[in-house]
C-alpha cells in the first residue's frame, strides 16, 4: 500500500468531489421520481382522459365508416348480381314460353 502523501492531491478536495457526485446522483433520482409522479397524475387528469377518449372514438368511427362502406358495396354487388340472374331467368322463361307456343302452334297447324 502506498501511504505516502502526494503533494498535488488534497484529501479535502477528494471528499468534496465525492460528496458533490453523491448529491448529484441523489438529486437526479429524486427529480426522476417527481417527474414520474407528475406524469402519472397528468395521465389521470380529466382533460387528458377526454383527449384519449376522443382519439379512440375517432379511430372507431373511421373503422366503422370503412366497414359500412364495404358492407354497402357488397350489398350493391349482390343486388346487381341478383338482378342480372333474375333478368336472365325471366328471359329464359320468356324464350321457353315462346318456343313452347311456337311448337304447339305448329302442331295444331298439322
Amino acid at each position: 500500500m502506498d501511504t505516502e502523501k502526494k503533494p498535488n492531491e488534497n484529501i479535502g478536495d477528494m471528499v468534496g468531489d465525492l460528496v458533490v457526485s453523491g448529491a448529484t446522483m441523489l438529486a437526479n433520482t429524486a427529480a426522476k421520481a417527481v417527474v414520474g409522479r407528475i406524469k402519472k397524475a397528468a395521465a389521470k387528469s380529466a382533460p387528458v382522459k377526454a383527449a384519449a377518449k376522443a382519439a379512440k372514438k375517432a379511430k372507431r368511427s373511421v373503422a366503422g365508416v370503412k366497414a359500412a362502406n364495404t358492407r354497402k358495396a357488397k350489398k350493391t354487388a349482390k343486388k346487381s348480381a341478383a338482378k342480372k340472374t333474375a333478368g336472365n331467368k325471366k328471359a329464359a322463361k320468356k324464350s321457353a314460353g315462346k318456343t313452347a307456343k311456337k311448337k304447339s302452334a305448329k302442331k295444331s297447324r298439322r
